[in-house]
């Protein structure tokens, strides 16, 4: 599942708290050239077998070729203009609640989304980014008497999951 990119995305996120984490395994044939990990403006592209089964509810899934994850919006802009350059298929999940994965894998790059900042904006609502949880944003706006997301304090998955299931439909 692709998200689009907006042009009304703020150019500032919060900085995150998690570190990034590599999952990298000895690949004698990649198109590096040199290591199985790559590093462009910040962000490690490992170029390994990380298991999609890893990274979805149903743990399920072949390898993909490619592995990166993001924690705020310019990582995310600099994963897809790397991809774009080295003509990668890409694919950007979150929690992969929602995802089933082929056991043959993906030939092509996985991009963890770990955007996942709340901010509150006066009494009326909420900013956050892609990757929060949505149920947790269910049970904060519920908590704070905001009404209209109480249905998902129990579905598991992130908001941009949420979004781009509805604009699917």
């Amino acid at each position: 599942m692709v998200l689009p990119l907006s042009s009304s995305d703020p150019p500032h996120l919060l900085k995150p708290t998690r570190k990034i984490i590599s999952f990298s395994r000895t690949h004698s044939n990649n198109s590096f050239g040199r290591s199985p990990s790559h590093s462009c403006n910040g962000l490690t592209f490992v170029r390994s077998k990380k298991p999609l089964s890893d990274l979805n509810a149903w743990g399920i899934g072949g390898p993909c070729n490619y592995f990166v994850q993001v924690f705020d919006q310019s990582q995310l802009t600099t994963a897809i203009r790397y991809c774009r350059e080295y003509s990668l298929r890409f694919m950007i999940i979150g929690k992969g609640s929602n995802c089933l994965f082929d056991n043959m894998g993906y030939d092509g790059c996985v991009i963890l989304n770990w955007i996942d900042f709340l901010e509150k904006i006066r009494s009326v609502g909420y900013r956050v980014g892609r990757g929060y949880p949505f149920n947790r944003l269910g049970v904060q706006s519920a908590t704070e008497g905001l009404s209209g997301l109480e249905f998902a304090s129990g579905i598991p998955g992130t908001v941009g999951g949420a979004v781009a299931l509805i604009l699917l439909r």
